[in-house]
Order: C-alpha cells, then structure tokens, then sequence
C-alpha cells in the first residue's frame, strides 16, 4: 500500500486501486483482446480462484510504483505500437487519478489470440 503523509493527514492508495486502473485503461486500448495470465503463476492460477494479481503486477519500489501487464493481443496488430500505447495509457491513468509517480510499466505480449 502507498501512503503520502507529506501533506497533514495521509493518502492510501491500495493495489486494488490501482489494478483496477491499469485493467481499464489497458482494455480501452485497441489491439488489445485481454489481459492473460502470468505463465510464471500458471501452477499457482491451478489452486486459486482470484488471479487478479496473475496478470497485472503491482510492486511498490519507495515513493513510486512499477507495473506489469501480460496481454494477448488481436490479429494483425502492430504488436510494438501496442505494447507503447499500453505503457503511455496505464502510466498517465494511475499517475493523474492517484497522485502516485509510475517509474514502469512492462508489457508482456504472451500471445495472439485468434476468435
């Protein structure tokens, strides 16, 4: 959890915040079919019921915090093109509605998704 106390009383802002801000704004961008599971976790996604932390990583490093996404991505897209559209968009999300500086966001394109 990231406090900021510099202020008179504190700011708390929980992963659930912000996991929840780096799922929408990385849905909203085109290109993108869904997010995936984190094929490090596969054996544990096989015991848990809730992997919302499976596919997006949040890990707090002192004052700012580092993102990862692991996304399948629709046919024909530029793959490049969308993995930077994902890094601006969730970046300039969490940092305008938390106040929270964003040092990363890695983007793990874990595959094509053909429907």
């Amino acid at each position: 959890m990231f406090k900021n106390d510099k202020i008179e009383g504190q700011l708390k802002v929980s992963k659930d915040v912000i996991f929840t801000i780096t799922k929408n704004a990385v849905l909203d961008i085109d290109g993108v079919c869904s997010i995936a599971n984190a094929k490090k976790n596969m054996l544990k996604n096989l015991f848990l019921s809730d992997t919302n932390y499976e596919s997006i990583d949040i890990d707090f490093d002192n004052d700012t915090v580092v993102i990862s996404v692991y996304l399948f991505v629709n046919p024909g897209v530029k793959v490049k093109s969308v993995a930077e559209q994902v890094q601006s968009k969730v970046k300039n999300e969490v940092q305008s509605m938390t106040g929270i500086t964003v040092s990363k966001v890695n983007v793990t394109i874990s595959d094509v998704k053909y429907n």
